[in-house]
């Protein structure tokens, strides 16, 4: 009898002492963005928040392999424009941290991604005033040249760890007022918390993308 007491509070001893280890090692979690908002910029990143927890599903998209041109549309530092070229298709960038550059110029995003990578030919001014407002629209997006990316920015409040970065963006059709909002994530599997954005971003992949709502 003594002998079984004994294995019995042994037994409840290292079940204590097991319980307590799990609770040392548990990570915290971001804190998760609530309402009410003190500002719009409050109310966006909720919104892309939330857009993560609904719409997320792990993608993997191919890194353009082609070739890259890029021209420097207007060098001045507080523009700093450049226009890159996959293809018969492109980006304009403005307004863009240096380093996020990086994403566009390694095609980690491009064009073909947003339109197609097919490309219906050039109509005249002539052709394309007898469309509709939509038709011309429609026209632009399967075209996909001359495309506008600019407010480029880390969402740093939905990345709990050092593999992944979340992204917002916007991008702008040619003939269209209303940028689109754009979410996407970046996942390098060899980073941790010492990794540098600029190694990050050379080694990482696409993993989500997707369009989030339309500015009005």
């Amino acid at each position: 009898m003594k002998l079984f007491t004994i294995m019995l509070l042994l037994t409840f001893s290292i079940g204590c002492k097991s319980q307590s280890n799990l609770e040392q090692v548990n990570t915290k979690k971001s804190t998760e963005l609530k309402p009410p908002f003190k500002n719009q910029g409050e109310q966006e990143n909720y919104w892309a928040q939330e857009f993560f927890k609904t719409k997320y599903e792990k993608q993997f998209y191919e890194t353009f392999s082609n070739d890259i041109k890029e021209i420097a549309i207007n060098e001045i530092e507080e523009i700093d424009e450049i226009q890159l070229f996959y293809d018969n298709k492109s980006f304009k960038i403005y307004g863009i941290d240096k380093s996020l550059k990086l994403i566009f110029k390694k095609g980690l995003l491009y064009p073909q991604l947003f339109s197609g990578f097919s490309t219906e030919p050039r109509k005249s001014d002539k052709e394309l005033d007898s469309h509709s407002v939509s038709e011309r629209v429609f026209y632009e997006m399967s075209r996909g040249d001359n495309l506008t990316i600019s407010n480029l920015e880390e969402l740093e409040f939905l990345s709990d760890s050092p593999k992944v970065k979340r992204f917002r963006f916007w991008l702008m059709f040619p003939q269209t007022v209303n940028p689109r909002v754009y979410l996407f994530e970046l996942t390098n599997e060899n980073a941790d918390k010492n990794t540098e954005l600029k190694e990050f971003l050379e080694n990482s992949e696409l993993t989500f993308l997707k369009v989030s709502n339309i500015l009005i």
